[in-house]
């Protein structure tokens, strides 16, 4: 069998894996990515369809932790913010995203009185600033404990529901914990979608010296003597292995332990791998010619009361025209099932869906045309993990890491934390290992 050589192999060129290519690039250790795909980025590509750039994952991206990482690493990525993030829908009437003091604005729209936005504000604020609210009650349960405005609940549902999940599914804790950790951001889009992204990482890796490699799936782990020696991959038909001092999985937990072998992980952290599941997700990608109502000098039309499924409408041709043929506009509208725990019925969950759509946009089967309906679930989720529930990016197996979202600390959440993660293991690795 043929061998190459470096320092750090990578499995996957999701978000995880090319922050940390990228970042020990930058260190002077040589990389290899590789990537089964014909694409790169995982859920952080877009790919063409009949002239409309979609997305395969993330909507958007945030200028604080996205684009500082690739100014870190020499990459080029151009970012374009809305006039205004989210048009929030209040009974029947629409409030523009407030730029200044957002929390307590937004609770104040959605309050009945004043008595009442100050102490759901209180309460926010209390979480946030002295005591974190406990991980055994959801977050619904703790809105309900000071309110029982639909409104008010709606907006927290609302915010949860970005990530795949329902308010009364997700930790009271772990939500302040992401508020705490990196929820404010000023979100922004790539003129031609968030694959730019992955791209402008893979460049960079590739101009430092690392090679990315698509099309090249991974066949097994190497190990000696319980660690880490590198990978076999399957790459222009032919077996080929790559020795390597350390190596990451971007994969998904159990296709790592399948790639390694099971006899080398211990009873805890099989156990532990074998829980990890991706939110569920449908987005629907729409054409249209028309601007429609709630949009106008915003990105995104929030329907924070409880529809039957669809919780967010987003007007990518508001910042970025290239998107979509001219002429034309590209729409995505969300929904999440009614339990983000299998099993799904998907054809009741979109008829739902569907549902809204006709309700929310005027003469939407005239006016509008379903060009995708994409499904994240499982391993391909729009969170590959549930909120709180991770892995170490550490595995019993010596020098082998995992990155991305599965393994990120607590309170970090999608491509967030599969940064934060891609940073810990590159950190990690510069301790442990030298490049040759």
């Amino acid at each position: 069998m043929k061998q190459v050589k470096c320092d750090v192999a990578i499995i996957g060129s999701g978000v995880g894996g090319t922050t940390s290519a990228a970042l020990l690039s930058k260190a002077g250790y040589k990389v290899i990515v590789v990537e089964k795909l014909p694409f790169l980025g995982g859920r952080m590509a877009t790919l063409d369809h009949h002239g409309f750039k979609i997305n395969t994952g993330a909507a958007m991206i945030g200028d604080e932790i996205h684009g500082k990482l690739c100014r870190e690493v020499g990459a080029s990525l151009e970012l374009r913010s809305p006039e205004s993030t989210f048009t929030f829908r209040f009974r029947g009437k629409d409030y523009p995203s407030p730029h200044k003091s957002f929390w307590k604005t937004i609770l104040s729209y959605a309050a009945r009185d004043d008595a009442e936005a100050e102490r759901a504000y209180r309460a926010f604020k209390n979480g946030i600033m002295w005591q974190e609210p406990s991980y055994s009650m959801s977050l619904d349960q703790w809105g309900r404990h000071f309110t029982d405005n639909p409104s008010i609940l709606g907006i927290f549902h609302f915010l949860v529901l970005g990530i795949g999940i329902n308010s009364y599914e997700i930790p009271a804790g772990e939500f302040f914990r992401q508020i705490t950790e990196g929820a404010v951001m000023t979100w922004a889009s790539p003129p031609l979608g968030c694959g730019q992204f992955s791209e402008a990482l893979v460049g960079a890796i590739e101009r430092m010296g690392g090679e990315v490699w698509s099309r090249c799936q991974a066949l097994q782990i190497k190990t000696k003597d319980g660690a880490a020696t590198g990978i076999v991959v399957q790459k222009d038909g032919e077996a080929l292995e790559i020795t390597a001092q350390a190596v990451i999985s971007n994969a998904p937990p159990r296709k790592t332990v399948e790639l390694a072998g099971r006899p080398l992980f211990d009873p805890g952290y099989l156990k532990d791998a074998a829980a990890i599941q991706g939110t569920p997700m449908i987005c629907f990608k729409m054409a249209t010619d028309k601007q429609f109502k709630g949009l106008e000098g915003s990105s995104s039309l929030s329907l924070v009361e409880q529809n039957r499924r669809i919780f967010l409408i987003l007007d990518y041709s508001s910042i970025c025209p290239e998107m979509a043929p001219k002429g034309k506009r590209l729409l995505e509208a969300a929904a999440v099932p009614v339990s983000i725990r299998p099993p799904y019925d998907f054809k009741k969950e979109v008829a739902l869906a569907m549902q809204d759509l006709r309700n929310t946009i005027p003469d939407f089967e005239r006016d509008v045309k379903i060009l995708r309906i994409n499904i994240a679930q499982g391993d391909w989720g729009v969170m590959g993990t549930l909120p709180g529930q991770t892995l170490p990016i550490k595995t019993p197996v010596y020098g082998l890491y995992t990155a991305g979202d599965r393994s990120a600390p607590k309170g970090w959440w999608c491509s967030l934390a599969a940064i934060k993660s891609g940073r810990l293991v590159a950190e990690d690795i510069q301790k442990r290992f030298k490049p040759a």
